[in-house]
């Protein structure tokens, strides 16, 4: 079954965080088609690696309504009910942590900081989608990934709605 990917944004960033397997590299000139993978419409990107010039292709079921981009927003990875089947609540959270690292990286614009900060708060309101409506903290059961159930063995603490809601207007105030 091809997973799906809710909008470009989280497909891109999917493909930026699986680098090519020869070289690591990331970079890569997507093209992009829409096309049938085993009878499923699906969206698939394609290009040559930068750093080595293999051939790199990612193939993504179309999600069943699309997303459009939010107003203003600098980052759209789904529609604000709906969670995402490539990414646990655990990785949301990791990417938020190395967005927000990013950030602070000397060799950036402050331009580049404020959409990385943005990017990082898009990533936390992610993980709150897997937070039942009326709960405290996200069930155990939305882990499915090694590092996501890693994160959470480590810092439960990190997956309470609370915490959440409070890092993610914490990262928002700094944009």
């Amino acid at each position: 079954m091809l997973p799906a990917a809710r909008t470009r944004d989280e497909a891109h960033l999917y493909m930026d965080l699986h680098g090519c397997p020869d070289c690591m590299a990331v970079e890569v000139p997507w093209s992009e088609s829409l096309v049938e993978e085993d009878g499923v419409p699906a969206r698939s990107y394609h290009g040559r690696c930068d750093g080595c010039g293999r051939e790199r292709r990612f193939v993504f079921a179309l999600p069943r309504r699309p997303t459009p981009p939010r107003a203003g927003a600098t980052v759209t990875f789904g529609a604000d009910e709906e969670t995402s089947v490539l990414f646990d609540p655990g990785e949301w959270v990791e990417i938020a942590d190395m967005m927000a690292l990013a950030a602070e990286l000397p060799d950036i614009t402050a331009e580049e900081a404020r959409e990385w900060l943005a990017t990082a708060a898009a990533c936390l309101g992610e993980a709150l989608k897997f937070v039942p409506s009326g709960a405290a903290a996200v069930p155990g059961d939305a882990f499915w990934s090694v590092p996501g159930r890693a994160l959470r063995d480590r810092a439960p603490n990190r997956f309470r709605r609370s915490d959440l809601e409070a890092r993610r207007a914490a990262l928002g105030s700094r944009t």
